[in-house]
């Protein structure tokens, strides 16, 4: 895992989806696809430049 320059936290939001789709995908056992969730996630926080998750980067309004 590559280190990251800054890491992001996940807004509100965000984080309610997360924690209600690993909860839906355990639920129906499927456990792979959580894991590689939770590791995609850990990805995308810590800033890994090969993280699959990508946030748009929006030109600021003038």
């Amino acid at each position: 895992m590559a280190s990251a320059s800054q890491p992001l936290a996940p807004a509100g939001e965000t984080l309610y989806w997360l924690q209600r789709r690993l909860m839906s995908l355990e639920r129906q056992e499927r456990f792979e696809c959580a894991y590689a969730l939770r590791m995609e996630v850990a990805e995308w926080i810590l800033g890994a430049e090969d993280g699959n998750l990508r946030v748009p980067r929006f030109p600021e309004p003038q």
